[in-house]
């Protein structure tokens, strides 16, 4: 019964914030959405850190980097496929309701949302290793993280459950490879990264 209604808010919340369009919108919310689109962010990112750290310890953040992005993935496409909760966009109850943006339906299954995982991990990492930057300047990751998460239901592929999931594994991964990290170069990077 109080999962029914969990589903129930989760839905009505959905059709709440997927009816707040406008053409405008839809053409930065699809653009928001694409990964490509904060190129020149991340490279900003990396930049910094190797100015801080160097070429050496660049590369070995990208690999983990690379590793955190694997396992974000990995869980969150498993989970979809285990649990096999319809996207609103393939929802037979709801899909013509759905505004959606350039025809754009997404994989079948929805939940969790691999861009909530993928960019609150990553935004969880740099938040830590950036710990000498100013506070908005840490929190700014997760500003990007937000919106890119928000675009999704934006454009109808997600609930907000499958949202605020990814939220939570992917602030997980980021801190599991942080520690990782942290085990790994202790000896030798302890200065480099911060605890």
């Amino acid at each position: 019964m109080m999962f029914d209604q969990l589903e129930l808010l989760d839905r009505q919340l959905f059709m709440a914030i997927n009816a707040c369009h406008s053409p405008l919108w839809d053409t930065i919310m699809w653009y928001v959405s694409e990964t490509w689109v904060f190129v020149p962010l991340f490279a900003y990112w990396f930049m910094m850190v190797y100015k801080r750290y160097g070429s050496r310890k660049l590369f070995i953040l990208l690999g983990f980097l690379g590793l955190m992005i694997i396992l974000t993935d990995q869980t969150s496409n498993r989970t979809k496929h285990a649990i096999k909760r319809y996207r609103p966009t393939h929802n037979l109850e709801i899909k013509d309701k759905v505004h959606i943006v350039n025809a754009y339906k997404g994989g079948k299954y929805g939940f969790f949302s691999g861009h909530s995982t993928n960019s609150f991990g990553i935004a969880m990492l740099l938040f830590l290793i950036f710990s000498k930057e100013p506070m908005w300047f840490r929190y700014a990751f997760f500003g990007w993280a937000a919106i890119t998460a928000y675009s999704r239901i934006y454009l109808g592929v997600h609930y907000p459950s499958d949202i605020f999931v990814g939220f939570v594994v992917g602030l997980f991964w980021g801190w599991m490879i942080y520690l990782l990290i942290q085990f790994t170069f202790k000896k030798r990077f302890h200065e480099t990264v911060e605890v």
